[in-house]
């Protein structure tokens, strides 16, 4: 027996947003909510609605791990319906509301006359898809929680925000987060290809901190369940390594694995008391993903301009589920920080407009903009505050710092750090030096190095280093080695 669809306030109030749209004319537009927020609900309801009325309905999913997800829904519901997959054991090209995957629909005719279009994850915009939409003969509803893609104004004509993540986070229809960030790549000098990090080039900077990834998990984790996502297959079967020889149950999730065997992984993690505690996965598991009880997202992938792909890893955590208040999330590749400014704008304003592929100029940062605060005893990422709101820790004033070198110190770099933290840093360097039997002048050019400056002025004494310093120092090691390899 089918359950009827109880939509929630801010539900229904999309869904009338749409309509009115209709109303007036509107043939695609963007239904703009949080992860979590139940746009496949929405959707559901909408293709009810059409199968009520004896017409053709498509609902597109981008991923063929999001089929059988779909599908599972519109059956809840009592929605009969086909799926357009390759070999798919539901294929029922009669039915008037299919299921379908986006790249089998690439290559394969379309249901007749269809009278509505769900497109999910619109912000992956798919050629040949676009193609068929832009006509506009038909509604079309493109569902995403990033419209941020360049051109997205081009195919669709309005946006449709109903509701913002710190709304439904303060309504408790979703989970609160908490960030902490002790270690990250040193991505300085690492080659940009077409405005990202090449993978090569992240995959070497982040492979050294695999441990911390590991270490911070079983120090803040709990044993609940994560996702993890890594820079690429190598990267992520370093950490699944580490995970198991750390006795934390983790499998792998990526293009590798095959088909049958996503689903039974799958099938075994959304149980509540899995044996599988975490996935690992590059992006497979980056968009549309639902299992409610994932309470840890360990970030271990640096994203140089993809804020789009940065909030849908941080959305895998944050849909609501009984017993959980709050999502943990372990940023070791310094992604919270460097869109700290855009992600909270986003998640308290929602999206203003679609990009409609014109240029525009860049708008500069207000200088009234405040950057989070990275405490130096639990590495908690936080608003600007006097004390850190999750361990209590009273932050020094500026001029201070040097009396709580720590970590802190530790991540200082470029010319505008102080002297006192290039001091700490160079003490750090030069125990390393000393320690390790190095030549003289070591220290000196693993400073420059750093800061782009010799150390001119600043006294020959030694410290014991922190783990950041040490993991800096080994990452430009193995850069360095694999770049003579290369040559």
């Amino acid at each position: 027996m089918s359950e009827d669809i109880n939509l929630y306030p801010f539900q229904e109030a999309s869904i009338e947003a749409l309509r009115e749209n209709i109303r007036n004319g509107v043939r695609n537009q963007i239904l703009c909510a949080p992860t979590g927020s139940g746009k496949t609900i929405c959707a559901t309801y909408l293709l009810r609605e059409c199968y009520a009325k004896r017409k053709r309905g498509i609902f597109i999913a981008d991923r063929i791990n999001l089929i059988d997800q779909t599908s599972a829904v519109l059956d809840t519901y009592g929605v009969p319906h086909g799926v357009i997959q390759s070999q798919h054991w539901r294929s029922k090209p009669w039915e008037l509301i299919q299921v379908a995957s986006a790249a089998t629909l690439e290559r394969r005719t379309w249901p007749e006359d269809p009278s509505l279009i769900i497109v999910d994850e619109a912000h992956c915009i798919r050629k040949q898809i676009a193609k068929r939409i832009i006509q506009r003969d038909a509604v079309t509803i493109g569902l995403t929680a990033t419209p941020f893609t360049r051109g997205l104004g081009k195919l669709y004509d309005r946006l449709v925000t109903i509701t913002t993540t710190n709304k439904l986070i303060a309504e408790g229809f979703l989970s609160g987060y908490r960030i902490f960030a002790s270690s990250e790549p040193d991505m300085r000098g690492a080659r940009v290809v077409a405005g990202e990090w090449t993978e090569d080039a992240a995959a070497e900077r982040a492979m050294p901190i695999v441990g911390d990834c590991v270490a911070e998990y079983l120090k803040h984790g709990e044993g609940k369940k994560f996702i993890a996502f890594g820079v690429n297959v190598a990267h992520c079967e370093e950490m699944q390594k580490q995970f198991l020889a750390a006795g934390v149950q983790c499998a792998l999730y990526t293009y590798r694995t095959g088909d049958s065997e996503r689903a039974e992984m799958v099938q075994e993690f959304r149980k509540p008391d899995s044996y599988i505690r975490g996935l690992v996965s590059v992006a497979a598991l980056s968009k549309g993903f639902d299992v409610s009880d994932v309470e840890v997202i360990i970030m271990a992938r640096p994203l140089r301009s993809s804020v789009a792909e940065h909030i849908q890893i941080l959305g895998r955590g944050l849909r609501s589920h009984d017993g959980k208040s709050t999502c943990t999330v372990l940023d070791h590749a310094g992604n919270c920080v460097r869109f700290w400014a855009q992600m909270q704008d986003f998640f308290e304003n929602g999206a203003a407009e679609l990009d409609d592929g014109k240029h525009r100029d860049k708008k500069k940062a207000e200088k009234s903009e405040r950057k989070p605060i990275k405490c130096p005893q639990c590495f908690a990422v936080h608003a600007p505050a006097p004390m850190c709101p999750h361990c209590g820790f009273v932050h020094p004033k500026r001029s201070d710092v040097v009396h709580e070198a720590g970590e802190l110190i530790a991540l200082a770099k470029g010319p505008t750090a102080t002297k006192e933290e290039k001091q700490e840093v160079y003490a750090q360097l030069r125990h390393i030096a000393i320690d390790r039997g190095y030549k003289e002048g070591w220290a000196a050019h693993k400073f420059k190095e750093r800061f782009g400056i010799w150390p001119r002025g600043l006294d020959d004494i030694e410290k014991p280093p922190t783990q950041l310093l040490m993991n800096w120092v080994r990452s430009r090691q193995i850069a360095y080695a694999k770049a003579k390899k290369a040559t």
